[in-house]
């Protein structure tokens, strides 16, 4: 489960944020998450707690905002997409070469203490 490792990478950066800040601790974070990320919201958020113990995230809440992955269809222009149905245009079935939307993996927000 590479979510662990996405969840410490997560505390690493929040903690820089703190230092610059000269915050003793995070209370939540946001993370705006792609569906085509590679990552499973619901591990993630498993992993976090304890990834975070022992750290000043311990207790910190972690809110995922999801992201529906958008393609560029060279017909339709952008358009939404299925990550079932893969990097396919839903009209006409064409591959959409570049994704627009939907492989965020971002710290969007950040709440200290």
């Amino acid at each position: 489960m590479h979510e662990a490792s996405v969840a410490l990478s997560l505390i690493e950066v929040v903690c820089e944020v703190l230092e610059e800040h000269g915050a003793q601790r995070a209370i939540s974070l946001t993370v705006r998450l792609g569906e085509w990320a590679s990552v499973v919201p619901e591990a993630l958020e498993a992993a976090f707690p304890a990834c975070a113990q022992g750290t000043p995230l311990e207790g910190a809440a972690l809110h995922i905002q999801r992201v529906p992955g958008v393609g560029e269809c060279p017909t339709h222009g952008p358009i939404p997409l299925n990550v079932l149905r893969g990097l396919r245009c839903p009209e006409c079935g064409q591959p959409t070469p570049r994704l627009l939307q939907g492989d965020e993996l971002e710290l969007e927000e950040l709440e200290l203490a």
